[in-house]
């Protein structure tokens, strides 16, 4: 099973920092780790109302099984839980897509 991380980002380049805010963030990259390969998709949901469940949906038809963003809500949170999708928390404003990537595949 490949390991394919989500990450928020506020733009659309791996060079782009990333976005602290999860079902509201710009744009995701989906990053497969077993492939090294990624995609960059801009966020379908951001001006949803219930844009960070919506998202969740969109990232499990993705196969995502890991995700690195700044902040969820308690609705996401627990519906990841229930969903078995890892959330890793950062915290680091100005940490640019490229250099998650390379943390996670070194």
């Amino acid at each position: 099973m490949d390991k394919i991380f989500a990450i928020t980002s506020a733009g659309k380049t791996e060079k782009s920092f990333i976005d602290l805010r999860f079902g509201k963030c710009e744009n995701v990259v989906i990053f497969n780790v077993n492939k090294n390969q990624y995609s960059i998709v801009e966020n379908p949901y951001k001006e949803d109302e219930n844009s960070g469940i919506n998202l969740v949906a969109f990232l499990k038809e993705c196969c995502v099984t890991s995700i690195i963003t700044g902040e969820i809500g308690p609705k996401v949170s627990a519906l990841l839980e229930t969903e078995k999708i890892q959330v890793i928390l950062y915290h680091e404003v100005k940490m640019k897509i490229k250099e998650i990537m390379d943390r996670i595949n070194p």
